[in-house]
């Protein structure tokens, strides 16, 4: 029987993140982990964020090449302590008081309504959350995150998501706390889930992509399936290109009928 290698269980195992080099992203691919205890981060190598800011923007100092982990006191906004459990939702986020004296929401009962839907972790159960670009990755990533510069882009890794399994392309999001959709509802829930850029408060004040993007956020479970599907299906379909008619044609002589699509 294969024996548990639990010492080096957080390091970083063997992924085809060379499967993305082609897709020339301007915004490099991030992997991001949840650390329980301080003990978990020994051997990594992750140094400690300096200063403060909000966990979207953590997000693009990776994307732009950082490798860090961020603890409590490096949030500056709410939604990144009370996710991860950092300290309980305070009374004036859950009573839906803040986007209502923020011009977000007309009154306390719509905002108030966002919080049946977040994903939160347990209190104290997370110690701190790592970052990094997948070519610097020296930890196992709960999160394999995406953020596309292109639609061309997009379409093809939200294909990969759901070409050999068929499942839906799922967006799920909330104007406000758009953090929860990108980090901690696709890791509690195991499913993929893309935040269009432009759209989420906090990330579209901060002016951290241009809009109308997708970012694909990849739990553990599906990042080698992904990334498998990203290698063997075509990267732009033959009916997408200028091979348009001839592909029809060989559908068509495969299935023997005429005008099926």
């Amino acid at each position: 029987m294969a024996e548990m290698d639990y010492e080096n269980r957080h390091k970083l195992k063997a992924h085809d993140f060379a499967a993305l080099e082609d897709f020339d992203f301007k915004y490099a691919p991030v992997g991001f982990k949840f650390f329980n205890v301080p003990g978990d981060l020994d051997g990594l190598g992750l140094e400690p964020l300096e200063g403060t800011m909000s966990w979207c923007r953590m997000l693009r100092e990776a994307e732009d090449g950082k490798v860090f982990y961020s603890v409590a006191e490096n949030h500056s906004c709410e939604p990144g302590l009370f996710l991860p459990g950092y300290r309980p939702v305070e009374p004036i986020a859950a009573s839906g008081r803040i986007g209502t004296a923020f011009d977000i929401f007309p009154d306390e009962r719509a905002n108030r309504r966002i919080y049946n839907y977040l994903s939160y972790l347990a209190p104290g159960s997370v110690y701190a959350t790592g970052f990094a670009p997948v070519s610097k990755l020296t930890f196992e990533p709960d999160l394999l995150i995406l953020a596309c510069d292109t639609m061309n882009q997009g379409e093809r890794v939200l294909r990969a998501t759901q070409w050999d399994t068929g499942d839906r392309i799922r967006s799920e999001m909330t104007y406000v706390i758009g953090c929860n959709w990108l980090f901690t509802h696709p890791y509690v829930t195991g499913d993929i889930n893309t935040v269009w850029t432009g759209m989420c408060h906090g990330m579209a004040g901060y002016d951290l992509h241009p809009a109308g993007l997708p970012i694909v956020s990849i739990p553990w479970n599906h990042v080698d399936r992904v990334l498998r599907n990203i290698r063997e299906m075509p990267a732009k379909l033959p009916a997408h290109t200028a091979e348009r008619e001839e592909s029809h044609r060989r559908g068509e002589r495969r299935l023997g009928v005429e005008g099926i699509i």
